[in-house]
């Protein structure tokens, strides 16, 4: 592993690319209370699935971390938005969109606005996610 001098961040590859820039984690949730319920409940939830499970906070989103980054999440005022990559298409019928990173790559981006949504189907493909960036046999 590497660890950049300058944010003290882990990355698999020296000299990764990155953003050094930080951003503390309560900040994405000023003012979004809900958002906060929904964040710490989904982070228990991926963590029995997937451990050792980093939390990465930056400007833009909140990344899952284990050797690489293999989800997102945004906080909202009513939900969260999460996202997750596959290498085939696949209908997630809350996904709000899938956009194609690459040939072999897409990225689902789903709503949660309730716990309940947090269910094994979108855990299952959380947990694919994982494996495919980790590079770990389904």
């Amino acid at each position: 592993m590497w660890h950049c001098p300058k944010c003290k961040r882990e990355f698999k590859k020296n000299n990764q690319s990155h953003s050094c820039t930080t951003f503390p984690l309560e900040k994405h949730f000023t003012g979004k209370d809900y958002a906060k319920e929904l964040f710490d409940y989904y982070i228990v939830e991926v963590r029995k699935k997937i451990k050792p499970l980093k939390i990465e906070s930056l400007p833009c989103c909140i990344h899952l971390v284990t050797d690489f980054t293999f989800g997102a999440v945004w906080a909202m005022k009513d939900k969260i938005r999460i996202d997750f990559s596959l290498d085939r298409e696949e209908k997630v019928k809350r996904a709000l969109k899938a956009t194609k990173l690459s040939a072999n790559r897409l990225i689902y981006y789903v709503d949660i606005a309730t716990k309940s949504e947090i269910d094994a189907e979108l855990l299952s493909l959380i947990q694919e996610s994982y494996n495919l960036v980790n590079f770990i046999d389904n």
